[in-house]
């Protein structure tokens, strides 16, 4: 088994099965020029991607601007789950924005998820899409949590299907006995993240778009038309957008003391053979507890259990990642 760990070489991904099964390595070039152009977006991962074949679907002229490689952060290297929504009680933001700003939140999860279904058909992008996702309750309280979850989504005209779920129900997706419970909906489901990364960058630069990776921005220069730095190169542009999220560095110093760390590990078995696998996960759903710092797991295309954990927000991961999740898989799936 091997976790996706921290990668010490950026010109490659890191070693992950999501890096041994991508359908491709990217292979663009580095910026070593003075260009120009209408919007540079600096950032490959699913931010600065979608960015860029947005912008080039509308006949903007855009340059795409990657440190290391596409999709290497987090965009290529997550759980693979498609959950829309916000990860707290709306109560917590109602307070801020109000009733209608939590909906108005919520219908851009539900587009969010439009957008992946349509741009993987639109362009064909291989990434094992499938739709299924289950909530997996722990304790009573997480069963009526979910009731919740299914009315407030009722509330505001979700399109999709929610079923609330007792013990015996669950194991028709979910076959363990650490769960009391669950809820399911047909809205959210899992994809190989990579490769809907790599994908949509195909497509953007097929529209146009000039793609650059081993180019890290290294200066912000500000003015009526701004210019972003590389080490070898720049781009004039007239207009800039930072899609760089945890690997922004200092390049603007006021958003360095706003970003957080987010640690999470994830470990894949060997393939398990299509019975056995179904055997665990009847749906082929997503999973996932709704705890901070939650369990989570799928099967992959190939039939390996994908089982992650040990959410932090410190940056620090345990001293033995693969064993500690291990750990935490026999106890949802003792077989294994």
């Amino acid at each position: 088994m091997f976790g996706l760990q921290r990668s010490r070489d950026t010109r490659e991904h890191a070693g992950s099965w999501y890096a041994a099964t991508a359908n491709d390595g990217g292979g663009y070039p580095a910026l070593e020029d003075d260009i120009s152009t209408e919007i540079v977006v600096v950032g490959a991962g699913f931010t600065g991607t979608n960015l860029a074949l947005e912008l080039a679907e509308r006949g903007h002229e855009v340059v795409l601007l990657e440190a290391n490689r596409l999709g290497w952060g987090a965009s290529g290297r997550n759980g693979g789950q498609i959950i829309g929504g916000i990860g707290h009680d709306p109560e917590r933001f109602e307070r801020h924005i109000g009733s209608e700003g939590v909906a108005r939140i919520y219908r851009l999860g539900i587009e969010a998820r439009d957008i992946i279904r349509e741009r993987v058909e639109k362009y064909a992008i291989d990434c094992d899409l499938k739709w299924g996702y289950c909530d997996l309750a722990l304790k009573p309280r997480h069963l009526a949590q979910f009731a919740e979850w299914k009315a407030h989504e009722e509330q505001i005209g979700n399109p999709h299907h929610y079923r609330l779920l007792d013990r015996e129900e669950l194991r028709e997706f979910v076959c363990s006995d650490a769960y009391l419970g669950g809820l399911y909906n047909d809205g959210n489901g899992h994809l190989h993240p990579l490769n809907l990364c790599l994908g949509e960058a195909r497509a953007a630069a097929a529209l146009g778009t000039r793609i650059y990776e081993q180019s890290r921005a290294v200066a912000l220069e500000q003015g009526a038309r701004p210019r972003v730095r590389t080490e070898r190169g720049s781009v004039s542009a007239r207009r800039v957008v930072l899609c760089g999220n945890a690997y922004l560095g200092n390049l603007v110093p006021r958003l360095a003391s706003r970003i957080l760390p987010s640690v999470s590990g994830i470990i894949a078995t060997e393939p398990l053979g299509e019975a056995r696998a179904r055997a665990l996960i009847p749906g082929d759903v997503a999973a996932c507890d709704p705890r901070t710092a939650l369990d989570y797991f799928r099967l992959s295309a190939d039939r390996r259990m994908l089982f992650g954990g040990l959410s932090n927000y410190t940056g620090l991961e345990p001293k033995d990642l693969v064993g500690t999740l291990r750990r935490k898989m026999l106890k949802v799936f003792p077989s294994l």
